[in-house]
């Protein structure tokens, strides 16, 4: 008896570690949705800066955690942001005269009348291309740094009905003070 107890207590052990080791991993995720103290979440606004070069398509982008079920229309003037702040944005297109609004924005975010839900119009459409880079939605910033926003710009290199091809030019730091200051943009 005593051997078959044995052949039991390391299988019950290795469960509990398992367990533990999962909880564990477990309150790191919800801890890290909280604020950090002496720090700020600080959104980036993005500006593709030469959208209107491209009138015959339209720019979409979609979450990098949540895909197609979080997803927006990029505006006239080529701006995007929000979102989750642990996300990031991918920028898609698709030429105008394929998108269909409708379908698009049939399901709609009921918090969010930006935001959309269009895994069925969108997941797996030949007619969207995606851009080459992924976007985050914000920074954390110490609260000492009197930083009011900050924006990326985006210049669309290339479009094909393969190949989106997205670069960052530069970005705007703008501070309480009213100072501005120009930065290359960060890798990613």
């Amino acid at each position: 008896m005593t051997c078959r107890g044995w052949r039991i207590w390391p299988s019950t052990g290795k469960i509990a570690v398992v367990a533990l080791l999962g909880l564990l991993l477990l309150s790191f995720c919800v801890l890290a949705d909280l604020k950090v103290e002496g720090w700020r979440e600080q959104s980036y606004e993005y500006i593709i800066s030469n959208v209107n070069d491209f009138p015959d398509y339209v720019f979409l982008t979609s979450s990098a955690m949540q895909g197609w079920d979080y997803a927006s229309l990029v505006n006239s003037a080529g701006t995007f942001g929000g979102g989750y702040k642990f996300d990031s944005f991918i920028v898609h297109a698709m030429r105008a005269s394929d998108f269909d609004r409708d379908k698009f924005f049939s399901q709609r975010d009921k918090y969010d009348q930006e935001t959309v839900n269009c895994t069925q119009y969108c997941q797996d459409n030949p007619r969207i291309v995606s851009a080459n880079l992924t976007l985050p939605k914000s920074i954390s910033v110490e609260e000492r740094i009197p930083l009011k926003k900050i924006e990326v710009y985006l210049k669309v290199d290339s479009i094909s009905d393969q190949a989106l091809n997205i670069s960052k030019t530069k970005m705007l730091y703008y501070y309480e003070n009213g100072t501005i200051q120009e930065l290359p943009p960060e890798e990613g």
